[in-house]
């Protein structure tokens, strides 16, 4: 085979690769974009129109203000919005099985949030999403006990972080594709 044949084939595999590609360009819907849902309002209006409920404890009260500023960008939980998002949550601390020589203690430990929440449709008067989000966080320990209580707290606060990103993603991608 001439080196010219295998340069024919090598355009029209670009070539091919190239059609397709622009084919395909239309199938794709950005999941932050200004698209509207269902010929209506955009993704941001709908999140917007979730309200968050009540949880209690720190984590859960922090888990709720994250997903609020997740939803609005900081407008505040709306009141009387046709969505109502409920959560439980649950928090637990463990330590790896590395362990410091010299002192015979863990070094790290591990934060793990769950939060099983649930979608209701509040003038339909039924819930439309039931799904549950998981952050595992690792913390340094430190041999001194203000120190290992703050760590604690700031791996709490990173996994509520993240399981707001979760849900907010998982809440962006019901409306986008709900019918």
């Amino acid at each position: 085979m001439s080196w010219r044949n295998r340069i024919d084939g090598a355009c029209c595999r670009f070539a091919a690769i190239g059609v397709l590609s622009i084919a395909l360009a239309g199938c794709f819907q950005p999941i932050y974009g200004e698209l509207p849902v269902g010929g209506g309002p955009s993704l941001r209006e709908v999140l917007r129109d979730v309200e968050i409920a009540e949880i209690d404890g720190r984590v859960g009260q922090e888990i709720r203000n994250d997903i609020i500023f997740e939803l609005t960008g900081g407008g505040g939980n709306p009141v009387g919005a046709p969505f109502r998002l409920s959560l439980s949550v649950s928090s637990s601390s463990s330590p790896s099985s590395i362990i410091d020589p010299r002192t015979g203690v863990s070094q790290v430990d591990f934060v793990a949030v769950n939060v099983r929440y649930y979608l209701f449709d509040v003038a339909a008067k039924k819930q439309v999403l039931t799904d549950s989000a998981l952050a595992r966080v690792s913390v340094d320990r430190s041999l001194q006990r203000f120190a290992r209580v703050r760590g604690v707290r700031d791996a709490e606060n990173r996994a509520a972080q993240a399981i707001a990103q979760q849900i907010r993603s998982r809440l962006a991608t019901y409306f986008l594709t709900r019918t």
